[in-house]
């Protein structure tokens, strides 16, 4: 009984730390067998995601532009307002590699 006098205070906040740890986790680890339907969901997605893009892209293949537009006056008479990309200087090839 002296043995548990002595340390009281080291089993109370032993156990306190353990309880803290799995209320923790009780609360906060989340459902972890939603993690797989997740996965399979995100699958599912892409897949059709995929299916989309394919469909967009032979939609895209199958428009035949009609070149004479090109020819045009008014299309002629449009301005190019871009600007010129000025090179800039360039690092080291590896930023990282010791000098």
């Amino acid at each position: 009984m002296g043995i548990l006098k002595k340390y009281k205070n080291i089993l109370i906040g032993a156990t306190l730390i353990a309880l803290a740890f799995v209320g923790y986790n009780f609360f906060f680890s989340g459902n972890d067998g939603g993690v797989l339907t997740s996965v399979t969901n995100e699958a599912a997605a892409d897949a059709i995601v995929g299916k989309e893009l394919l469909a967009l892209l032979l939609d895209l293949k199958s428009i035949d532009l009609d070149e004479s537009i090109f020819d045009d006056p008014a299309f002629r008479a449009l301005l190019d307002f871009g600007r010129d990309i000025v090179p800039e200087p360039v690092g080291r090839e590896n930023p990282f590699a010791p000098l």
